[in-house]
Protein backbone atom coordinates (compact mmCIF):
# COMPACT_ATOMS: atom_id res chain seq x y z
CA UNK A 1 0.00 0.00 0.00
CA UNK A 2 3.12 2.17 0.41
CA UNK A 3 3.50 1.94 -3.81
CA UNK A 4 1.30 4.92 -4.92
CA UNK A 5 2.90 7.22 -2.23
CA UNK A 6 6.46 6.73 -3.86
CA UNK A 7 5.19 7.04 -7.37
CA UNK A 8 3.47 10.22 -6.53
CA UNK A 9 6.89 11.59 -5.28
CA UNK A 10 9.01 10.03 -8.03
CA UNK A 11 6.95 11.94 -10.09
CA UNK A 12 6.68 15.37 -8.01
CA UNK A 13 10.51 14.82 -8.45
CA UNK A 14 10.70 15.38 -12.21
CA UNK A 15 10.78 19.53 -12.28
CA UNK A 16 10.14 21.81 -15.23
CA UNK A 17 13.27 23.09 -16.78
CA UNK A 18 14.49 26.84 -16.04
CA UNK A 19 14.24 29.07 -18.84
CA UNK A 20 15.82 32.43 -19.52
CA UNK A 21 13.73 35.44 -18.98
CA UNK A 22 12.39 36.43 -22.26
CA UNK A 23 12.43 33.35 -24.13
CA UNK A 24 9.77 30.87 -24.70
CA UNK A 25 8.81 27.59 -23.37
CA UNK A 26 9.64 24.88 -26.32
CA UNK A 27 9.03 21.02 -26.51
CA UNK A 28 12.78 20.93 -25.82
CA UNK A 29 12.62 22.61 -22.78
CA UNK A 30 9.30 22.07 -21.49
CA UNK A 31 10.46 19.15 -18.92
CA UNK A 32 14.14 18.74 -19.03
CA UNK A 33 15.33 17.45 -15.46
CA UNK A 34 18.98 17.41 -14.32
CA UNK A 35 20.51 15.44 -12.26
CA UNK A 36 21.11 18.10 -9.72
CA UNK A 37 17.23 18.98 -10.12
CA UNK A 38 16.40 15.73 -9.41
CA UNK A 39 17.69 15.61 -5.92
CA UNK A 40 16.39 13.44 -2.94
CA UNK A 41 13.21 10.88 -2.65
CA UNK A 42 11.76 10.94 0.55
CA UNK A 43 15.07 12.43 1.98
CA UNK A 44 17.26 9.72 0.20
CA UNK A 45 19.39 9.50 -2.96
CA UNK A 46 17.68 8.00 -5.66
CA UNK A 47 19.79 4.95 -5.33
CA UNK A 48 19.41 4.26 -1.64
CA UNK A 49 15.56 4.65 -2.73
CA UNK A 50 15.34 2.29 -5.27
CA UNK A 51 17.50 -0.25 -3.41
CA UNK A 52 15.46 0.58 -0.83
CA UNK A 53 12.11 -0.40 -2.80
CA UNK A 54 13.52 -3.31 -3.85
CA UNK A 55 13.54 -4.96 -0.43
CA UNK A 56 10.47 -3.38 0.42
CA UNK A 57 8.89 -5.50 -2.49
CA UNK A 58 11.28 -8.63 -1.93
CA UNK A 59 9.54 -8.59 1.33
CA UNK A 60 6.33 -8.37 0.27
CA UNK A 61 6.41 -11.25 -2.36
CA UNK A 62 7.74 -13.58 0.39
CA UNK A 63 5.18 -12.50 2.29
CA UNK A 64 2.07 -13.08 -0.03
CA UNK A 65 3.65 -16.67 -0.23
CA UNK A 66 3.05 -16.85 3.59
CA UNK A 67 0.19 -15.33 3.38
CA UNK A 68 -1.16 -17.31 0.75
CA UNK A 69 0.37 -21.18 2.14
CA UNK A 70 0.12 -20.77 5.57
CA UNK A 71 -3.81 -19.52 5.14
CA UNK A 72 -4.55 -22.46 2.86
CA UNK A 73 -2.32 -25.32 4.95
CA UNK A 74 -4.53 -24.27 7.97
CA UNK A 75 -7.54 -24.03 6.07
CA UNK A 76 -7.17 -27.43 4.54
CA UNK A 77 -6.54 -29.02 8.10
CA UNK A 78 -9.42 -27.74 9.73
CA UNK A 79 -11.69 -29.06 6.37
CA UNK A 80 -9.49 -32.07 6.89
CA UNK A 81 -10.23 -32.34 10.49
CA UNK A 82 -14.16 -31.77 9.42
CA UNK A 83 -14.83 -34.29 7.28
CA UNK A 84 -13.35 -36.78 9.86
CA UNK A 85 -15.20 -35.43 12.81
CA UNK A 86 -18.44 -35.43 10.22
CA UNK A 87 -17.60 -39.19 8.58
CA UNK A 88 -17.63 -40.29 12.48
CA UNK A 89 -20.44 -38.41 13.50
CA UNK A 90 -22.12 -40.04 10.78
CA UNK A 91 -21.18 -42.93 11.67
CA UNK A 92 -22.15 -43.34 14.98
CA UNK A 93 -25.48 -42.40 14.41
CA UNK A 94 -28.81 -44.59 14.90
CA UNK A 95 -31.22 -45.32 12.39
CA UNK A 96 -33.84 -42.51 13.35
CA UNK A 97 -31.22 -40.70 11.41
CA UNK A 98 -31.45 -42.30 8.72
CA UNK A 99 -35.17 -42.90 8.71
CA UNK A 100 -35.89 -39.32 9.42
CA UNK A 101 -32.59 -37.16 10.50
CA UNK A 102 -32.28 -33.34 10.52
CA UNK A 103 -34.01 -32.92 6.69
CA UNK A 104 -37.50 -34.71 8.79
CA UNK A 105 -37.13 -36.92 5.38
CA UNK A 106 -34.38 -39.28 6.36
CA UNK A 107 -31.09 -38.90 5.41
CA UNK A 108 -29.97 -40.70 2.05
CA UNK A 109 -26.33 -41.60 1.01
CA UNK A 110 -25.86 -39.47 -1.73
CA UNK A 111 -26.87 -36.57 0.05
CA UNK A 112 -24.51 -37.55 2.90
CA UNK A 113 -21.80 -37.83 0.21
CA UNK A 114 -22.23 -34.33 -1.08
CA UNK A 115 -22.04 -32.86 2.14
CA UNK A 116 -18.90 -34.62 3.30
CA UNK A 117 -17.73 -33.42 -0.50
CA UNK A 118 -18.82 -30.49 -1.92
CA UNK A 119 -20.08 -28.81 0.66
CA UNK A 120 -16.92 -29.04 3.20
CA UNK A 121 -14.87 -27.92 0.23
CA UNK A 122 -16.74 -25.02 -0.22
CA UNK A 123 -16.12 -24.14 3.54
CA UNK A 124 -12.53 -24.74 2.52
CA UNK A 125 -12.56 -22.24 0.13
CA UNK A 126 -14.06 -19.77 2.36
CA UNK A 127 -11.50 -20.54 5.33
CA UNK A 128 -8.30 -20.33 2.92
CA UNK A 129 -8.58 -18.24 0.27
CA UNK A 130 -12.48 -16.09 0.77
CA UNK A 131 -10.90 -15.14 4.67
CA UNK A 132 -7.51 -14.28 3.51
CA UNK A 133 -8.51 -11.97 0.68
CA UNK A 134 -10.85 -10.70 3.16
CA UNK A 135 -8.28 -9.95 5.52
CA UNK A 136 -6.26 -8.38 2.87
CA UNK A 137 -9.15 -6.25 1.71
CA UNK A 138 -9.79 -4.60 5.23
CA UNK A 139 -6.17 -3.61 5.81
CA UNK A 140 -5.74 -2.12 2.52
CA UNK A 141 -8.96 -0.38 2.53
CA UNK A 142 -8.49 1.11 5.92
CA UNK A 143 -5.11 2.04 5.22
CA UNK A 144 -5.75 3.21 1.40
CA UNK A 145 -8.11 5.67 3.14
CA UNK A 146 -5.88 6.76 6.26
CA UNK A 147 -3.26 7.37 2.76
CA UNK A 148 -6.04 9.17 1.04
CA UNK A 149 -6.84 11.22 3.92
CA UNK A 150 -2.83 12.17 4.06
CA UNK A 151 -2.56 13.23 0.22
CA UNK A 152 -5.97 14.85 0.06
CA UNK A 153 -8.86 14.69 2.45
CA UNK A 154 -11.17 16.71 -0.01
CA UNK A 155 -11.05 14.33 -2.58
CA UNK A 156 -11.32 11.48 0.07
CA UNK A 157 -14.46 13.05 1.62
CA UNK A 158 -15.82 13.38 -2.02
CA UNK A 159 -14.74 8.90 -2.58
CA UNK A 160 -16.56 7.92 0.70
CA UNK A 161 -19.91 9.10 -1.26
CA UNK A 162 -19.42 5.51 -2.97
CA UNK A 163 -19.18 3.44 0.73
CA UNK A 164 -23.21 3.58 1.42
CA UNK A 165 -24.48 2.22 -2.16
CA UNK A 166 -21.77 -0.36 -1.98
CA UNK A 167 -22.67 -1.69 1.15
CA UNK A 168 -26.45 -1.80 1.40
CA UNK A 169 -26.01 -3.27 -2.29
CA UNK A 170 -23.27 -5.99 -0.64
CA UNK A 171 -25.65 -6.66 2.22
CA UNK A 172 -28.67 -7.69 0.19
CA UNK A 173 -26.73 -9.80 -2.38
CA UNK A 174 -24.64 -11.47 0.29
CA UNK A 175 -28.17 -12.71 2.15
CA UNK A 176 -29.74 -13.23 -1.43
CA UNK A 177 -26.66 -15.44 -1.89
CA UNK A 178 -26.36 -17.57 0.83
CA UNK A 179 -30.09 -19.02 0.68
CA UNK A 180 -29.27 -19.45 -3.19
CA UNK A 181 -26.01 -21.27 -2.43
CA UNK A 182 -27.89 -23.74 0.11
CA UNK A 183 -30.56 -24.28 -2.35
CA UNK A 184 -27.76 -25.05 -4.90
CA UNK A 185 -26.02 -27.13 -2.46
CA UNK A 186 -29.15 -28.79 -1.74
CA UNK A 187 -29.92 -29.24 -5.04
CA UNK A 188 -26.83 -31.17 -5.34
CA UNK A 189 -26.97 -33.55 -2.81
CA UNK A 190 -30.72 -34.49 -4.49
CA UNK A 191 -28.93 -35.45 -7.83
CA UNK A 192 -25.79 -37.37 -6.09
CA UNK A 193 -28.84 -39.50 -4.33
CA UNK A 194 -30.69 -39.94 -7.53
CA UNK A 195 -27.06 -40.57 -9.21
CA UNK A 196 -26.36 -43.24 -6.64
CA UNK A 197 -29.51 -44.78 -6.57
CA UNK A 198 -29.75 -45.47 -10.13
CA UNK A 199 -26.11 -46.29 -10.62
CA UNK A 200 -26.58 -49.05 -7.96
CA UNK A 201 -29.56 -50.41 -10.02
CA UNK A 202 -28.35 -50.06 -13.55
CA UNK A 203 -28.60 -53.87 -13.88
CA UNK A 204 -32.19 -53.64 -13.19
CA UNK A 205 -32.68 -50.25 -15.14
CA UNK A 206 -31.05 -52.14 -18.35
CA UNK A 207 -33.38 -55.23 -17.90
CA UNK A 208 -36.41 -53.60 -17.73
CA UNK A 209 -35.12 -51.17 -20.62
CA UNK A 210 -35.38 -48.17 -18.47
CA UNK A 211 -32.47 -46.40 -19.60
CA UNK A 212 -34.59 -43.38 -21.28
CA UNK A 213 -36.92 -42.63 -18.27
CA UNK A 214 -33.64 -42.42 -15.65
CA UNK A 215 -31.83 -40.46 -17.79
CA UNK A 216 -35.44 -37.76 -17.40
CA UNK A 217 -35.34 -38.15 -14.06
CA UNK A 218 -31.86 -37.41 -13.76
CA UNK A 219 -31.95 -34.71 -15.94
CA UNK A 220 -34.69 -33.38 -13.87
CA UNK A 221 -32.11 -33.13 -11.30
CA UNK A 222 -29.49 -31.58 -13.50
CA UNK A 223 -32.51 -28.98 -14.35
CA UNK A 224 -33.29 -27.90 -10.57
CA UNK A 225 -29.52 -26.92 -10.30
CA UNK A 226 -29.10 -25.30 -13.95
CA UNK A 227 -32.24 -22.83 -12.82
CA UNK A 228 -30.84 -22.17 -9.18
CA UNK A 229 -27.35 -21.25 -10.78
CA UNK A 230 -29.01 -19.19 -13.36
CA UNK A 231 -30.46 -17.29 -10.67
CA UNK A 232 -26.73 -17.16 -9.09
CA UNK A 233 -25.46 -15.77 -12.10
CA UNK A 234 -28.25 -12.79 -12.95
CA UNK A 235 -28.05 -11.95 -9.05
CA UNK A 236 -24.08 -11.87 -9.89
CA UNK A 237 -23.94 -9.99 -12.90
CA UNK A 238 -26.44 -7.23 -11.30
CA UNK A 239 -24.43 -6.73 -8.37
CA UNK A 240 -21.06 -6.42 -10.36
CA UNK A 241 -22.82 -4.45 -13.06
CA UNK A 242 -23.74 -1.78 -10.73
CA UNK A 243 -20.65 -2.22 -8.34
CA UNK A 244 -18.95 -1.73 -11.63
CA UNK A 245 -20.56 1.57 -12.96
CA UNK A 246 -20.41 3.18 -9.81
CA UNK A 247 -16.47 2.56 -9.29
CA UNK A 248 -16.22 4.20 -13.10
CA UNK A 249 -18.31 7.46 -12.36
CA UNK A 250 -16.72 8.04 -9.24
CA UNK A 251 -13.08 7.59 -10.61
CA UNK A 252 -14.14 10.11 -13.34
CA UNK A 253 -15.43 12.48 -10.37
CA UNK A 254 -12.09 12.23 -8.59
CA UNK A 255 -10.28 13.26 -12.13
CA UNK A 256 -12.87 16.27 -12.76
CA UNK A 257 -12.09 17.17 -8.71
CA UNK A 258 -8.51 16.48 -8.68
CA UNK A 259 -7.59 18.76 -11.78
CA UNK A 260 -9.81 21.40 -10.43
CA UNK A 261 -7.84 21.39 -6.94
CA UNK A 262 -4.23 21.18 -9.21
CA UNK A 263 -5.62 24.47 -10.80
CA UNK A 264 -6.31 26.28 -7.41
CA UNK A 265 -2.60 25.20 -6.68
CA UNK A 266 -3.56 22.62 -3.49
CA UNK A 267 -2.54 19.44 -5.01
CA UNK A 268 0.29 18.52 -7.71
CA UNK A 269 0.23 15.82 -10.23
CA UNK A 270 2.23 13.60 -8.43
CA UNK A 271 -0.45 13.71 -5.48
CA UNK A 272 -3.39 13.47 -7.72
CA UNK A 273 -1.67 10.58 -9.29
CA UNK A 274 -1.26 8.84 -5.88
CA UNK A 275 -4.52 9.76 -4.63
CA UNK A 276 -6.29 8.18 -8.08
CA UNK A 277 -4.64 4.94 -7.30
CA UNK A 278 -5.06 4.36 -3.95
CA UNK A 279 -8.84 5.18 -5.39
CA UNK A 280 -8.10 2.15 -7.30
CA UNK A 281 -6.34 0.43 -4.72
CA UNK A 282 -9.51 1.24 -2.31
CA UNK A 283 -11.85 0.63 -4.54
CA UNK A 284 -10.44 -2.68 -5.09
CA UNK A 285 -10.22 -3.47 -1.31
CA UNK A 286 -14.26 -2.17 -1.24
CA UNK A 287 -15.15 -4.55 -3.36
CA UNK A 288 -13.13 -7.29 -2.39
CA UNK A 289 -14.76 -7.27 0.99
CA UNK A 290 -18.00 -6.81 -1.02
CA UNK A 291 -17.28 -10.60 -2.73
CA UNK A 292 -15.29 -11.63 0.65
CA UNK A 293 -19.16 -11.19 2.27
CA UNK A 294 -20.83 -12.86 -0.30
CA UNK A 295 -18.42 -15.83 -0.07
CA UNK A 296 -18.65 -16.22 3.26
CA UNK A 297 -22.19 -16.05 2.83
CA UNK A 298 -21.81 -19.02 0.76
CA UNK A 299 -19.84 -20.45 3.23
CA UNK A 300 -22.38 -19.84 5.82
CA UNK A 301 -24.71 -21.61 3.57
CA UNK A 302 -22.93 -24.85 3.44
CA UNK A 303 -21.90 -24.23 6.79
CA UNK A 304 -25.48 -25.17 8.11
CA UNK A 305 -25.81 -28.17 6.21
CA UNK A 306 -22.72 -29.50 8.09
CA UNK A 307 -23.47 -28.57 11.27
CA UNK A 308 -27.11 -30.00 10.74
CA UNK A 309 -25.50 -33.28 10.76
CA UNK A 310 -22.78 -32.66 13.69
CA UNK A 311 -25.00 -30.90 16.21
CA UNK A 312 -27.89 -33.67 15.72
CA UNK A 313 -28.57 -35.74 18.88
CA UNK A 314 -28.11 -39.49 18.67
CA UNK A 315 -31.36 -41.03 20.12
CA UNK A 316 -28.80 -43.50 20.89
CA UNK A 317 -25.73 -43.20 22.41
CA UNK A 318 -23.08 -45.40 21.30
CA UNK A 319 -20.13 -45.48 24.39
CA UNK A 320 -22.64 -44.41 26.97
CA UNK A 321 -23.61 -47.56 29.42
CA UNK A 322 -21.82 -50.29 31.30
CA UNK A 323 -19.87 -52.91 30.07
CA UNK A 324 -20.67 -56.26 30.70
CA UNK A 325 -18.88 -59.47 29.72
CA UNK A 326 -21.73 -62.46 30.99
CA UNK A 327 -24.25 -61.82 28.28
CA UNK A 328 -24.77 -65.66 27.62
CA UNK A 329 -28.44 -65.56 28.99
CA UNK A 330 -31.63 -65.65 28.49
CA UNK A 331 -33.35 -63.26 25.66
CA UNK A 332 -36.36 -61.18 27.10
CA UNK A 333 -38.71 -58.72 25.38
CA UNK A 334 -41.55 -57.36 27.83
CA UNK A 335 -44.54 -55.94 26.90
CA UNK A 336 -42.69 -54.11 23.70
CA UNK A 337 -44.71 -51.59 21.69
CA UNK A 338 -42.59 -50.64 18.34
CA UNK A 339 -43.37 -48.17 15.56
CA UNK A 340 -40.84 -47.25 12.84
CA UNK A 341 -40.02 -43.50 12.89
CA UNK A 342 -40.65 -43.00 9.29
CA UNK A 343 -44.31 -45.00 9.68
CA UNK A 344 -45.75 -43.29 12.90
CA UNK A 345 -49.05 -44.78 11.61
CA UNK A 346 -48.38 -48.63 11.44
CA UNK A 347 -47.60 -49.82 14.74
CA UNK A 348 -45.77 -53.13 14.32
CA UNK A 349 -45.57 -54.67 18.27
CA UNK A 350 -48.68 -53.74 20.55
CA UNK A 351 -46.74 -55.41 23.44
CA UNK A 352 -44.46 -58.12 22.15
CA UNK A 353 -43.70 -60.58 24.85
CA UNK A 354 -41.32 -62.90 23.86
CA UNK A 355 -38.38 -65.07 25.88
CA UNK A 356 -35.79 -67.05 24.44
CA UNK A 357 -33.75 -69.47 26.46
CA UNK A 358 -29.95 -69.52 26.81
CA UNK A 359 -28.62 -71.87 23.85
CA UNK A 360 -32.38 -72.31 22.47
CA UNK A 361 -32.27 -72.49 18.64
CA UNK A 362 -35.05 -70.43 17.85
CA UNK A 363 -36.31 -69.34 14.12
CA UNK A 364 -39.17 -66.82 13.66
CA UNK A 365 -41.81 -67.06 11.25
CA UNK A 366 -44.59 -64.69 9.90
CA UNK A 367 -46.18 -63.32 6.96
CA UNK A 368 -44.06 -60.59 5.04
CA UNK A 369 -44.27 -57.42 7.27
CA UNK A 370 -45.00 -58.82 10.65
CA UNK A 371 -42.31 -58.29 12.66
CA UNK A 372 -39.42 -60.87 12.33
CA UNK A 373 -36.59 -58.30 11.09
CA UNK A 374 -37.76 -55.90 13.59
CA UNK A 375 -36.98 -58.20 16.78
CA UNK A 376 -33.40 -58.22 15.66
CA UNK A 377 -33.30 -54.71 14.49
CA UNK A 378 -34.59 -54.07 18.33
CA UNK A 379 -31.78 -56.69 19.91
CA UNK A 380 -29.27 -55.35 18.06
CA UNK A 381 -30.39 -52.56 19.20
CA UNK A 382 -30.81 -50.51 16.06
CA UNK A 383 -33.95 -48.86 17.46
CA UNK A 384 -35.44 -48.07 20.77
CA UNK A 385 -38.65 -49.94 21.90
CA UNK A 386 -41.80 -46.81 22.34
CA UNK A 387 -42.75 -48.85 25.32
CA UNK A 388 -41.59 -51.99 27.51
CA UNK A 389 -37.50 -53.14 27.62
CA UNK A 390 -35.25 -55.84 26.26
CA UNK A 391 -33.28 -57.69 28.50
CA UNK A 392 -30.47 -59.79 28.29
CA UNK A 393 -29.46 -61.89 31.13
CA UNK A 394 -31.52 -59.61 32.81
CA UNK A 395 -29.54 -56.59 31.62
CA UNK A 396 -31.58 -53.82 29.79
CA UNK A 397 -29.74 -53.10 26.66
CA UNK A 398 -30.36 -49.84 27.16
CA UNK A 399 -28.48 -49.33 30.02
CA UNK A 400 -25.78 -51.28 28.61
CA UNK A 401 -22.35 -49.49 26.46
CA UNK A 402 -23.98 -50.24 22.76
CA UNK A 403 -21.02 -50.38 21.05
CA UNK A 404 -19.57 -53.13 23.68
CA UNK A 405 -22.41 -55.07 24.02
CA UNK A 406 -22.61 -55.23 20.25
CA UNK A 407 -19.32 -56.77 20.23
CA UNK A 408 -20.68 -59.73 21.96
CA UNK A 409 -23.45 -60.73 19.05
CA UNK A 410 -23.25 -62.14 16.08
CA UNK A 411 -25.33 -60.96 13.00
CA UNK A 412 -25.66 -61.54 9.63
CA UNK A 413 -28.21 -60.19 7.05
CA UNK A 414 -29.68 -61.06 4.19
CA UNK A 415 -27.84 -59.13 1.55
CA UNK A 416 -24.71 -58.62 2.92
CA UNK A 417 -22.25 -56.30 2.11
CA UNK A 418 -18.88 -57.29 1.45
CA UNK A 419 -16.08 -54.45 1.93
CA UNK A 420 -13.49 -53.49 -1.12
CA UNK A 421 -10.38 -55.40 -0.36
CA UNK A 422 -9.10 -59.00 0.41
CA UNK A 423 -10.91 -61.70 1.78
CA UNK A 424 -9.04 -62.60 4.43
CA UNK A 425 -9.51 -58.30 4.98
CA UNK A 426 -13.23 -59.01 4.87
CA UNK A 427 -12.71 -61.85 7.70
CA UNK A 428 -11.01 -60.07 9.56
CA UNK A 429 -13.51 -56.85 9.83
CA UNK A 430 -14.89 -59.57 12.32
CA UNK A 431 -11.55 -59.48 14.32
CA UNK A 432 -8.51 -57.95 13.64
CA UNK A 433 -6.49 -59.97 16.10
CA UNK A 434 -7.57 -63.80 14.95
CA UNK A 435 -5.03 -66.07 13.94
CA UNK A 436 -4.58 -68.34 10.87
CA UNK A 437 -5.96 -71.20 12.78
CA UNK A 438 -9.34 -68.92 13.23
CA UNK A 439 -9.64 -67.18 9.98
CA UNK A 440 -9.44 -71.51 8.55
CA UNK A 441 -11.99 -72.48 11.60
CA UNK A 442 -14.57 -69.69 10.00
CA UNK A 443 -14.29 -70.57 6.38
CA UNK A 444 -14.80 -74.46 7.63
CA UNK A 445 -17.71 -73.22 9.64
CA UNK A 446 -19.48 -71.23 6.73
CA UNK A 447 -18.53 -73.94 3.93
CA UNK A 448 -16.57 -71.43 2.63
CA UNK A 449 -13.23 -72.90 2.81
CA UNK A 450 -13.34 -74.90 -1.02
CA UNK A 451 -14.51 -72.33 -2.95
CA UNK A 452 -12.33 -69.42 -1.86
CA UNK A 453 -8.92 -71.68 -2.13
CA UNK A 454 -9.92 -72.16 -5.87
CA UNK A 455 -10.37 -68.61 -6.63
CA UNK A 456 -7.38 -67.10 -8.46
CA UNK A 457 -5.32 -65.78 -4.91
CA UNK A 458 -6.74 -67.50 -2.82
CA UNK A 459 -7.66 -66.15 0.11
CA UNK A 460 -6.01 -62.97 -1.05
CA UNK A 461 -8.42 -62.52 -3.62
CA UNK A 462 -9.66 -58.82 -3.85
CA UNK A 463 -13.24 -58.34 -3.68
CA UNK A 464 -15.89 -55.51 -2.74
CA UNK A 465 -18.87 -54.12 -2.47
CA UNK A 466 -18.45 -53.94 -6.46
CA UNK A 467 -17.86 -57.27 -6.92
CA UNK A 468 -14.57 -56.70 -8.54
CA UNK A 469 -14.35 -60.49 -8.39
CA UNK A 470 -17.52 -61.77 -9.33
CA UNK A 471 -18.83 -63.90 -6.51
CA UNK A 472 -22.22 -65.26 -6.20
CA UNK A 473 -24.91 -64.34 -3.67
CA UNK A 474 -24.73 -67.56 -1.81
CA UNK A 475 -20.87 -67.33 -1.78
CA UNK A 476 -20.95 -63.58 -0.32
CA UNK A 477 -23.41 -64.87 2.44
CA UNK A 478 -20.77 -67.61 3.52
CA UNK A 479 -18.22 -64.82 3.80
CA UNK A 480 -20.34 -62.98 5.61
CA UNK A 481 -21.03 -66.03 8.16
CA UNK A 482 -17.28 -66.87 8.26
CA UNK A 483 -16.86 -62.84 9.03
CA UNK A 484 -19.45 -63.32 12.00
CA UNK A 485 -18.34 -66.79 12.98
CA UNK A 486 -14.70 -65.41 13.58
CA UNK A 487 -15.79 -63.87 16.72
CA UNK A 488 -16.83 -66.76 18.13
CA UNK A 489 -20.57 -64.76 19.21
CA UNK A 490 -22.94 -66.46 21.85
CA UNK A 491 -25.93 -64.84 20.81
CA UNK A 492 -26.16 -65.34 16.76
CA UNK A 493 -28.88 -63.51 14.82
CA UNK A 494 -29.60 -64.74 11.05
CA UNK A 495 -31.58 -62.97 9.08
CA UNK A 496 -32.16 -65.00 6.27
CA UNK A 497 -28.55 -65.58 6.27
CA UNK A 498 -28.57 -68.42 4.33
CA UNK A 499 -31.51 -68.16 1.46
CA UNK A 500 -29.14 -67.79 -1.25
CA UNK A 501 -27.40 -71.02 -0.38
CA UNK A 502 -27.41 -74.32 -2.56
CA UNK A 503 -29.13 -77.05 -0.78
CA UNK A 504 -25.96 -79.02 -0.22
CA UNK A 505 -24.18 -75.55 1.25
CA UNK A 506 -27.28 -75.03 3.96
CA UNK A 507 -27.04 -78.64 4.68
CA UNK A 508 -23.55 -78.01 5.84
CA UNK A 509 -23.70 -75.06 7.16
CA UNK A 510 -27.19 -75.83 9.09
CA UNK A 511 -24.53 -79.23 10.48
CA UNK A 512 -22.48 -76.83 11.73
CA UNK A 513 -24.37 -73.87 13.38
CA UNK A 514 -26.20 -76.73 15.23
CA UNK A 515 -22.93 -78.54 16.42
CA UNK A 516 -22.19 -74.47 18.05
CA UNK A 517 -25.75 -74.50 19.66
CA UNK A 518 -25.67 -78.44 20.99
CA UNK A 519 -21.65 -77.79 21.93
CA UNK A 520 -21.00 -74.43 22.77
CA UNK A 521 -24.33 -73.28 23.90
CA UNK A 522 -24.68 -70.29 21.15
CA UNK A 523 -28.05 -69.12 20.88
CA UNK A 524 -29.55 -68.56 17.83
CA UNK A 525 -32.44 -66.63 16.22
CA UNK A 526 -33.01 -66.78 12.92
CA UNK A 527 -35.43 -65.54 10.71
CA UNK A 528 -36.35 -67.21 7.55
CA UNK A 529 -38.97 -68.81 4.80
CA UNK A 530 -37.34 -71.45 3.65
CA UNK A 531 -38.45 -75.09 5.00
CA UNK A 532 -34.94 -76.70 5.24
CA UNK A 533 -33.86 -73.67 7.68
CA UNK A 534 -37.12 -73.97 9.71
CA UNK A 535 -36.82 -77.49 10.04
CA UNK A 536 -33.52 -77.35 12.13
CA UNK A 537 -34.61 -75.33 14.77
CA UNK A 538 -35.79 -76.26 17.89
CA UNK A 539 -38.30 -74.04 18.42
CA UNK A 540 -40.60 -71.94 16.07
CA UNK A 541 -42.54 -68.62 16.90
CA UNK A 542 -45.04 -67.83 14.34
CA UNK A 543 -46.34 -63.98 14.03
CA UNK A 544 -49.49 -62.59 12.40
CA UNK A 545 -49.94 -59.66 10.56
CA UNK A 546 -50.63 -57.79 13.35
CA UNK A 547 -46.94 -58.69 15.01
CA UNK A 548 -48.59 -60.97 17.59
CA UNK A 549 -47.48 -64.67 18.61
CA UNK A 550 -50.04 -66.83 17.11
CA UNK A 551 -47.81 -70.04 18.08
CA UNK A 552 -44.88 -71.29 19.48
CA UNK A 553 -43.77 -74.75 19.33
CA UNK A 554 -41.75 -77.06 18.01
CA UNK A 555 -41.60 -77.97 14.30
CA UNK A 556 -43.13 -81.17 14.39
CA UNK A 557 -45.93 -80.53 16.38
CA UNK A 558 -47.03 -77.42 14.09
CA UNK A 559 -46.26 -79.07 11.07
CA UNK A 560 -47.98 -82.30 12.02
CA UNK A 561 -51.09 -79.93 13.12
CA UNK A 562 -53.32 -79.27 9.36
CA UNK A 563 -55.29 -76.26 11.55
CA UNK A 564 -51.74 -74.38 12.85
CA UNK A 565 -51.19 -71.41 11.44
CA UNK A 566 -47.41 -72.38 10.46
CA UNK A 567 -49.48 -74.95 8.07
CA UNK A 568 -51.39 -71.91 6.68
CA UNK A 569 -48.45 -70.47 5.98
CA UNK A 570 -46.88 -73.01 4.08
CA UNK A 571 -50.45 -73.37 1.89
CA UNK A 572 -50.40 -69.70 1.16
CA UNK A 573 -46.05 -70.26 -0.19
CA UNK A 574 -45.69 -67.38 2.78
CA UNK A 575 -42.88 -70.39 3.10
CA UNK A 576 -41.14 -72.36 1.06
Amino acid sequence: MSLPLFIGKIIDTVKPAAVPEGEELTDETRILPTAEETGLILGLEPYQFYTALGVLFTVGAVANFGRAYLLRSVGEKLVARLRSRLFSKILAQDSYFFDIGPTKTGMKTGDLISRISSDTQIIAKTLSGNISDGARSIISGFVGLSMMCFVSWKLTLCMSLIFPPLMVMSWIYGRRIKALSRLIQENIGAMSKVTEEKLNGVKTIQAFSQQQLMVHEYNQEIKNIFNSSIREGRLAGIYYGFNGFLGNVTLIGLLVVGTKLITMGELSIGDLSSFMMYAVYTGSSVFGLGNFYTELMKGIGAAERIFDLIEYKSHIPIHLGKKVDNLHGDIQFKDVKFVYPSRTESVIFKGLNLKIERGQNVCIVGPSGSGKSTISQLLLRFYDPARGSVLVNGHDIQDLNLNFYRTKLGYVQQEPLLFSGTIRENILFGKEDATEEEIEEALRLSNSASFVNNLPEGINTKIGSSTSTQLSGGQRQRLSLARTLIRRPKILILDEATSALDSISEEIVSKNLNHLNKHENVTIISIAHRLSTIRNADRIIVLNHDGDIVEDGKFETLYRNPDSEFNRLLQTNSLE
